[in-house]
C-alpha cells in the first residue's frame, strides 16, 4: 500500500486557506500573502521590517513588497528607525488597527472549520506535530543558506 504524502496534504490545506483568506479579505484589498504581516504587528507593533521577516520566515524582498503595498493601502506606515537610519519601523495605522477584530474572527472561524471533528487533545497533538515538522523544515532550509 502506498504511503500518503504529508507534504501534499499540507499543501492542499495551505492552498485552501489562501483561497478562503483571499475571498474574505477581498473587500479590503488585502491578500493572503499580506494579512500575516498585520497579524504579526497586532502582536508587536512598531517593529522593524527586518524583524518582521525574521519572525515570519519570509525573505526581506517579499516583506518589503508586502509592507509597501499595505502602506499604500493605508494599513501601516513606515518610519526610519531612530537607532538605525538604514532600517524602517513598521506601525499600524488606525485603518490597520480597525482590521484586527475582523481578521481575528476570520482566522478563528478557519481554525474551527478545519479542526471540526477533532478533540481538543487531538488538535493540540496535531499542532505539536506540525511545529516539529516546521522546525525540521527550517533546519533543512538553513543548511542551504
Amino acid at each position: 500500500m502506498k504511503k500518503e504524502s504529508i507534504a501534499r496534504w499540507i499543501s492542499v490545506l495551505h492552498r485552501q486557506f489562501q483561497i478562503y483568506l483571499n475571498r474574505e479579505l477581498k473587500d479590503y484589498d488585502i491578500n493572503s500573502s499580506e494579512y500575516i504581516f498585520l497579524v504579526n504587528l497586532y502582536e508587536k507593533d512598531g517593529i522593524s521590517q527586518e524583524r518582521l521577516s525574521t519572525n515570519l520566515f519570509i525573505n526581506k524582498a517579499a516583506t518589503a513588497r508586502a509592507i509597501g503595498r499595505l502602506e499604500k493601502l493605508g494599513y501601516v506606515k513606515r518610519t526610519r528607525d531612530p537607532n538605525d537610519s538604514r532600517a524602517y519601523l513598521v506601525t499600524l495605522t488606525t485603518k490597520g488597527l480597525e482590521m484586527r477584530n475582523f481578521i481575528k474572527t476570520k482566522l478563528n472561524y478557519w481554525t474551527q472549520t478545519i479542526s471540526s471533528g477533532l478533540t481538543t487533545a487531538e488538535a493540540d497533538d496535531l499542532v505539536q506535530k506540525i511545529k516539529k515538522m516546521t522546525m525540521n523544515a527550517l533546519d533543512e532550509i538553513k543548511g542551504d543558506e
